[in-house]
């Protein structure tokens, strides 16, 4: 089979074992290349979206906001080829010496201070988490003290330490999100949920 009519067999396959009834077509959109992208039903119950949280990302990416990752294995998930094609610049510093310095003198992990730098640094910002639960629990801590710029966040923190903590601290922001309940969720899902965002804005690859 070829690639375009494997994918469509997959989503075939994923109809066939999930009811996605109470997501709206966007939403299901990104739900099905979730899925996809982990081989994991489950993901059919666990999602998460704020109101109206698929436009608003859609919004984003056509306002071309810097797209922040946590760490590198998002950024290569999402693709730099896909983010030019959409206009959009693609960044994680994560390995930045002033985000590395900042790191030991504050005694904070680099993935939470790369959130730091990059909220000084511009003033739009989609954040792509799917790793580092401290990242995320840093985007709430600065949106809980009126600090965070415009932001849309698509996380999945995966693993058992405080990785169910930060998604359940952003269900109750207000900021625009997409998330997932409970401990999985990996640089991979990120990546494909906001791929699945970009291909709705700009079409495929």
């Amino acid at each position: 089979m070829k690639g375009v009519n494997i994918e469509q067999k997959s989503f075939d396959i994923i109809d066939e074992h999930v009811d996605l009834g109470r997501f709206d077509e966007k939403e299901k959109f990104v739900v099905k290349r979730i899925i996809h992208a982990s081989g994991d039903f489950e993901f059919a119950n666990s999602v998460i979206f704020s109101k109206g949280a698929v436009e608003q990302g859609m919004s984003a990416v056509s306002s071309k906001w810097d797209v922040v990752c946590d760490v590198n294995m998002v950024k290569i998930g999402i693709t730099e080829d896909y983010a030019k094609k959409c206009s959009l610049n693609l960044h994680c510093f994560i390995n930045e010496p002033e985000v590395v310095e900042y790191a030991k003198k504050n005694d904070k992990t680099r993935a939470e201070s790369s959130i730091i730098y990059a909220n000084e640094k511009f003033e739009n910002i989609i954040f792509v988490i799917g790793n580092a639960p401290t990242a995320l629990l840093k985007i709430v801590e600065l949106y809980r003290n009126s600090l965070l710029k415009p932001s849309f966040v698509a996380a999945f923190p995966v693993g058992f330490v405080d990785a169910v903590y930060s998604k359940e601290l952003l269900c109750k922001t207000g900021l625009d999100f997409i998330t997932n309940k409970g401990t999985k969720g990996g640089s991979a899902v990120a990546a494909s949920a906001f791929r699945a965002i970009l291909k709705m804005v700009c079409g495929d690859l």
